[in-house]
């Protein structure tokens, strides 16, 4: 977990929604480096092979968002295969 000023930051989110009904928010992390500009491909990448490779085969579906209030939704991925 990101601390909160982490969170604020990040330009995207990922809620997943676990076959066992849990469900759970992760936040991008965007920066190769402390210095760096923030990067949202990159960070939509990071959470693609997070949901793909670390939690496969535990998810039912998963969202990413831009990170703000009613974000638009960025990319959809269902039963293990990504939709948009």
């Amino acid at each position: 977990m990101l601390p909160g000023k982490s969170q604020q930051e990040a330009l995207s989110k990922c809620i997943v929604y676990f076959y066992d009904g849990n469900s759970r928010t992760f936040y991008s992390l965007d920066k190769s480096h402390k210095n760096a500009k923030p990067n949202q491909s990159l960070g939509i990448r990071r959470l693609e092979k997070m949901v793909m490779e670390t939690f496969k085969g535990q998810w039912e579906t998963a969202i990413i968002y831009e990170n703000q209030t009613n974000g638009k939704e960025l990319v959809k991925f269902k039963n293990g295969r990504r939709l948009f």
